[in-house]
């Protein structure tokens, strides 16, 4: 049992390779979820905080707050 349809899962599997960035920005085109930008950005600082909180920029982190 072939399926010869150029669509079929092993083609679409061979085709082009996205990351999980690429993937989800092709996700927010195609949805239209451009709202979800800020919560992208707000987490992203977040993160980068907890990293530079973990490190020697510590000192320099608390005297922001």
């Amino acid at each position: 049992m072939t399926n010869d349809k150029p669509d079929s899962f092993e083609d679409l599997a061979r085709g082009n390779k996205q990351g999980v960035i690429g993937e989800f920005f092709g996700f927010m085109k195609d949805n239209a979820k451009w709202w979800l930008i800020p919560f992208l950005f707000v987490f992203g600082l977040l993160g980068l905080l907890l990293v530079l909180g973990a490190t020697g920029a510590a000192p320099f982190i608390y005297a922001l707050f």
